[in-house]
């Protein structure tokens, strides 16, 4: 044993040995404990009662107090127990040993014991404010929330400015949601103690529960007042005005806190975040390129990298971000993923086949994988592989109504115009609040040639989304196919165009609907005009156009945008009957 440390317990021995008068029992509270504990453990036994040594009680029950006390403090809680007890077989009367003991019952879980013991103590001494806060704190913690109030209410009878104990109760109102009771509890406290920056913290998150967000704010900018740096109080204001939308409040509080400390993870993640929300992906990417320099081992914040890069369509910077991370490590399925998705935005689809192919079946993400799946089989026209993929992540996320409705689109590219509305019935009735789905639904009805259906799920679509162009195309297109609603199918195509003025199909469905109207020149007009607006040349303006020419009489004009329309769709049944009719007029000297 240390020489030193034997000194100095043998000089408190000697200390305490000197007192000879006043009991710790004989004090009104745990205040006048005897001197403060040392920190060295004891080198020497305790006597036993009775022995040799010439000890009076008071200074025995002193002595193995301070045992007691050496032995809490280095956390060997049965011995201090035992020391305690000790001590109190020589001082039963001692209320500040007696209150050792339920404190560290306390911190042993032994609440049961730290109540009976509390109780016995309040009893004889019922001023005892320390002992009632036990009480109060042993009841919380059995969730007697009852009993605690009462006991911290009788502190409070005794000790009315103790603004501690005021924060106390407004903590057990909080976690009770009696909001309001710990609103004015909290308040208490800090008209009794202005600085107590926890009350003020507590009370903004009171206050907060309670949609008081305007005063929560002020609380928690005092606190900070109070506390510069504090994180939780900064993350909890940068959080409340992010709910605000107040993201430029947010990340002067973000930024704030950075001072403090530049490397924060919290605050550097927070401060990303509030780029994305509002669209700046230059400035989240700025932020995740920052913490990444700070923490290079984390790949996680490289594949985060990645993945803002693709949202802004760098696919290349992406590209590179995401093979360094797999190089590191090759099992790192979320930047296989995102890269599988690099490819696919650059249409290297065969390469973002090869990369989700490698991803292994399971996990929450799985289902995501197999959608990206079908994405790429549908742009390389394999569309059984496609429909496989969305039905298995369908499988997977039942609940998920963007898989039911992939399916659906995806039966509706192979003319399963049925089992397509059937799927995306599914899809509307998990989220019937997506427009989309309404509209493919409305398409799939039209084509299963349910009409009225049809009608009613366009009209729902331009319900929920007033400028979605083309449902009103293709609303207004199916009035004039149908030959029906003339007037209002021109009326619906006319608004699409507001919308998308140069939309070549949009063009052709404004002709079209003339031309059912009999208006020819302005049918000719659009249709030639669609000619020139559309990227690729298109089957059905062509065929619309030689409908045009050959009701004007010009047989010639509609024999060659037949043919045109022909070579682009030999298919079409329909054109090739009225080619051969047209052929049939000329040889016949029609014009």
């Amino acid at each position: 044993m240390n020489r030193n440390r034997r000194a100095i317990v043998m000089a408190a021995l000697v200390f305490i040995l000197g007192q000879g008068c006043s009991s710790p029992a004989r004090s009104p509270s745990p205040v006048a404990f005897p001197p403060p504990k040392p920190r060295p453990e004891p080198s020497v036994e305790a006597p036993p009662p009775g022995s040799a040594r010439n000890l009076t009680e008071e200074s025995a029950g002193y002595y193995y107090f301070l045992l007691g006390s050496l032995a809490e403090d280095r956390g060997d809680l049965s011995t201090a127990l035992r020391h305690y007890e000790e001590a109190l077989a020589f001082d039963p009367s001692s209320v500040a040993i007696r209150m050792s003991i339920a404190e560290l019952y306390m911190r042993r879980g032994m609440v049961q014991e730290a109540i009976r013991l509390a109780e016995a103590i309040v009893a004889s001494h019922p001023e005892n404010v320390e002992g009632l806060l036990l009480l109060a704190t042993a009841y919380e913690s059995i969730r007697n929330a009852r009993m605690a109030e009462r006991f911290y209410r009788e502190a409070l009878g005794l000790q009315p400015d103790r603004a501690d104990v005021y924060l106390r109760l407004g903590n057990l109102f909080a976690r009770t949601t009696k909001y309001a009771e710990a609103i004015e509890a909290y308040r208490t406290a800090i008209t009794l103690d202005p600085t107590l920056y926890q009350a003020r913290y507590n009370l903004a998150r009171a206050l907060l529960e309670t949609k008081q967000v305007d005063e929560a704010i002020v609380q928690l900018e005092e606190v900070l007042r109070l506390r510069p740096g504090l994180d939780q109080a900064s993350l909890l204001l940068g959080l409340t005005y992010e709910r605000l939308k107040r993201w430029e409040s947010a990340r002067a509080v973000y930024r704030s806190a950075l001072q403090e400390d530049p490397g924060d993870r919290q605050f550097l993640e927070r401060l990303a975040e509030t780029y994305l929300r509002t669209g700046d992906l230059a400035g989240a990417l700025a932020e995740f390129q920052r913490l990444a320099a700070n923490y290079p081992e984390d790949l996680a914040l490289r594949n985060r990298i990645g993945l803002v890069l693709i949202e802004m369509r760098r696919y290349e910077e992406a590209q590179k971000v995401l093979e360094e991370v797999l190089k590191l490590d090759r099992d790192n399925q979320e930047a296989r993923f995102y890269l599988a998705i690099c490819f696919e935005g650059q249409q290297q689809y065969e390469q973002a086949l090869a990369e989700l192919t490698k991803i292994p079946p399971g996990g929450e993400q799985y289902g995501d994988v197999l959608i990206h799946k079908g994405f790429v089989f549908g742009h390389l026209d394999r569309l059984d592989e496609a429909l496989a993929a969305f039905q298995e992540a369908a499988r997977l996320k039942p609940q998920d109504g963007n898989t039911h409705y992939l399916v659906g689109v995806t039966h509706l590219r192979r003319k399963e115009y049925a089992q397509a509305a059937k799927a995306i019935e599914e899809a509307v009735l998990l989220n019937p609040n997506s427009a989309n789905y309404y509209y493919q639904l409305g398409a799939a009805y039209e084509r299963n040639r349910q009409l009225d259906r049809a009608e009613q799920a366009f009209r729902r679509t331009l319900k929920m989304d007033p400028k979605h162009a083309d449902a009103y195309n293709y609303l207004g297109y199916m009035f004039a196919e149908e030959g029906i609603h003339l007037e209002e199918s021109v009326t619906l195509i006319k608004k699409a165009l507001e919308l998308e003025p140069n939309n070549g199909a949009f063009v052709d469905s404004l002709g079209w609907a003339y031309y059912k109207l009999g208006r020819l020149d302005e049918a000719l007009r659009e249709l030639e005009r669609a000619v020139t607006l559309v990227q690729k040349d298109d089957a059905t303006i062509r065929e619309h156009l030689g409908d045009v020419f050959f009701h004007k009489g010009m047989i010639a004009q509609a024999v060659d945008q037949w043919e045109q329309s022909l070579k682009l769709d030999a298919t079409n049944a329909k054109v090739k009957e009225k080619l051969e009719q047209a052929r049939s007029l000329l040889l016949h000297g029609k014009p």
